[in-house]
């Protein structure tokens, strides 16, 4: 692989999320903007503050790993309630501003986290004529939309706009997949060449995988002799728990088939309640668990579950997809037809695609699994091939590399 030159290899990345934020995104780029600091890159990050402070606060300004941290905005945890999201995102936002306005030759990065950052870093960086890229992690208005949160109307519409402003003043766009791609060039006719898929990886990446028999959860849950099958992750507005607790209530019968649950989110509650309402015995429900204990978590099951609302593809890119593959496990993505998840399994048969929403092509996908164990551990092989073979922190680090040196 080539290298940006010496003086090229200047980035400022803005997302608000960052370490020592415990959200997979804040996980990713920590990860990411530390291995290019390796690499040589001189690396500034423009943060939020983390929601849970601890007994010692994130400090304004520090340097972690080669990463020069700058925090901004207010401290408050912001996940109490929507006004405190609003607040949270403004004051980020006012505070990203003069970092916005330095050093115009300096690629920003800008991501789209909160999602009208994009738009706000665009207006303000083309005051100086400052050079910007976009990462879209999340592709809104149009996932609102597609949930039902956000009429297909006038604010909508103006949002599109703006974005088309954004993405198309920005030097290169980053997408996680090519359903993400297709839907930008389609809805905001951006030149191809400026739209690149780089796909996300494994926040943890081992030499080998674990077994499933060498799981400490798996131990202290008593599962070994049971077929477990997992959901890790966020369970947010993109994701329909309610079709996983359907199915566990159709094979609530069929006593070797556990479901294990790790992880929070806004449709969490209601799912649990839901299970809690069919008196389900087969669902066990967990909270996040912290890094360290990721690769262990990953491997406590022999199948993983990835879900994705209908109407989302081309929206987002469920990141818990590249820690299954690379903890080497078969998946089952309860998906749209045509999005990135749906190709990946597909062209590298570590696993199936059901319908969303459809609980009893889940359920019968996850019986028919649990009677197959030759086919679940040739599916898994394959995921770990696939990962080691595209899907690498390192992958994602020299396709960047090498778009920014086509950019200049």
């Amino acid at each position: 692989m080539g290298s940006a030159g010496a003086d090229k290899k200047r980035l400022t990345l803005f997302c608000q999320v960052f370490h020592p934020d415990d959200q997979s995104t804040a996980q990713l780029f920590s990860d990411w903007t530390a291995a290019l600091a390796g690499r040589g890159w001189d690396i500034r990050v423009v943060c939020g503050f983390p929601p849970k402070q601890g007994s010692t606060p994130s400090p304004s300004r520090e340097t972690w790993k080669g990463v020069e941290i700058r925090r901004v905005g207010s401290r408050f945890d912001f996940k109490r309630s929507l006004l405190r999201r609003a607040v949270h995102y403004a004051a980020y936002l006012a505070g990203v501003s003069w970092e916005l306005l330095r050093e115009p030759e300096r690629l920003a990065l800008v991501v789209t986290n909160p999602p009208f950052l994009p738009i706000f870093a665009s207006l303000v960086r083309k005051l100086r004529n400052g050079r910007y890229a976009v990462e879209v992690q999340d592709l809104y208005p149009d996932g609102l939309v597609a949930v039902g949160k956000l009429a297909d109307g006038v604010l909508a519409r103006w949002w599109r706009r703006l974005n088309r402003f954004a993405f198309g003043g920005a030097e290169f766009t980053v997408v996680l997949g090519r359903d993400m791609r297709e839907r930008l060039l389609s809805s905001y006719a951006l030149p191809s060449e400026s739209v690149a898929v780089i796909p996300h990886w494994s926040p943890v990446e081992v030499d080998e995988p674990l077994a499933f028999e060498a799981s400490d959860l798996i131990r202290r849950q008593g599962f070994e002799k049971c077929f477990v099958v997992q959901y890790s992750g966020n369970m947010g507005l993109w994701h329909d728990l309610d079709q996983i607790v359907r199915a566990a209530a159709l094979l609530q019968n069929e006593s070797h088939i556990r479901f294990l649950m790790i992880g929070s989110g806004m449709r969490r509650a209601a799912a649990e309640s839901l299970a809690g309402k069919e008196g389900l015995g087969n669902m066990t429900w967990l909270p996040f668990l912290p890094k360290q204990s990721l690769a262990d978590s990953l491997s406590a099951c022999r199948v993983a579950l990835i879900s994705q609302r209908e109407g989302l593809e081309g929206v987002a890119v469920p990141c818990k997809l590249y820690g299954i593959l690379a903890s080497g496990r078969c998946a089952i993505g309860a998906v749209p037809e045509n999005s990135e998840t749906a190709r990946v399994l597909d062209e590298e048969t570590c696993g199936h695609r059901v319908p969303p929403g459809d609980a009893k092509a889940l359920a019968d996908a996850i019986e028919s699994l649990s009677r197959n164990p030759d086919s679940v551990v040739r599916m898994g092989v394959n995921a770990r091939s696939a990962y080691q073979r595209l899907y690498t922190l390192k992958a994602a680090l020299d396709r960047f590399e090498k778009l920014v040196i086509q950019s200049n």
